[in-house]
């Protein structure tokens, strides 16, 4: 888990520093972009998973009990799907709170483990009884809505999103090192979730712009409520006895499509073409 945060943070301060240099000319050289851009494009969204699971104690008797330790495994996630950017005049709430909105379908990759101990009360030791893991395969797919903003003085913006996302495990790889009967004996009861999850979630990150009308935006989302298979709105799911709670790392790159204008390329007058230029980089 340290390590792929490391990886994640290096990632992300390599982009930001390359992401700020000279705007003169784009990332790969040449002459200032005058595309006229839309306020649509193309997402793509990649990066690792980890489940987050908390440790529990199953009362024996006076003496002993049995710690039950969940712990997660990395996994990848990938989307595809297109970002919409409301546009600047768009008035209300909606204009004001909503400063795009981006989907994807892909797919996704989820794991953990469980590992049974016995605890001595009265020594504080531990005896390994069993263990366990899994890995889900799923399809998934989300909708977010995003609120973003500059902090100033530099090219960073904060990207605040919220949004529903739905997975469908397709594969489940699951075993456990004893049999159902010597847990159901040892007082162990397992549940498992449906195949379906659906939930509200919440995304946090960092965005800058790579060239003209291109993005990329590290960030972390974060389940918040479950939706179904409903467990009193929590957003971890049910694997053996534990509940684990599943956290996607990404990165997101956003290009905007050129906008089409009726087969003319030209801008009109130079006076329209340096008035089209002014507006189209603060894209």
């Amino acid at each position: 888990m340290k390590s792929t945060l490391i990886l994640f943070i290096c990632v992300f301060v390599s982009l930001s520093s390359f992401g700020q240099r000279k705007r003169k000319k784009d990332m790969m050289g040449g002459a200032r972009d005058y595309r006229p851009l839309s306020n649509t494009g193309l997402q793509v969204s990649i990066g690792p998973t980890y489940t987050y699971g908390k440790s529990t104690n199953l009362d024996i008797d006076n003496r002993s009990s049995l710690n039950i330790q969940p712990n997660g495994r990395i996994g990848f996630y990938g989307d595809i799907g297109t970002a919409y950017f409301t546009p600047s005049d768009r008035k209300g709430i909606w204009g004001l709170l909503v400063k795009y909105t981006d989907w994807g379908i892909g797919a996704a990759l989820f794991g953990g483990t469980e590992t049974l101990n016995y605890l001595n009360k009265t020594t504080n030791e531990t005896t390994y009884f069993a263990d366990g893991k899994f890995y889900h395969y799923s399809l998934a797919g989300r909708l977010t809505f995003h609120h973003m903003f500059y902090i100033p003085k530099t090219g960073v913006f904060v990207d605040n999103g919220l949004g529903l996302n739905v997975n469908y495990t397709g594969l489940n790889f699951s075993d456990y090192s004893v049999s159902n009967d010597a847990l159901t004996n040892a007082g162990v009861n397992q549940v498992f979730a449906d195949r379906f999850i659906a939930q509200m979630h919440y995304n946090v990150g960092f965005g800058f712009r790579l060239k003209r009308g291109s993005y990329c935006i590290p960030s972390v989302q974060l389940p918040i409520v479950g939706l179904y298979e409903w467990n009193q709105g929590t957003p971890r799911f049910n694997w053996f006895s534990s509940q684990y709670l599943p956290i996607i790392f990404k990165l997101k790159f956003v290009r905007l499509f050129t906008k089409h204008t009726g087969g003319c390329d030209s801008f009109g007058s130079e006076e329209d073409r340096k008035r089209n230029e002014e507006y189209m980089q603060n894209k």
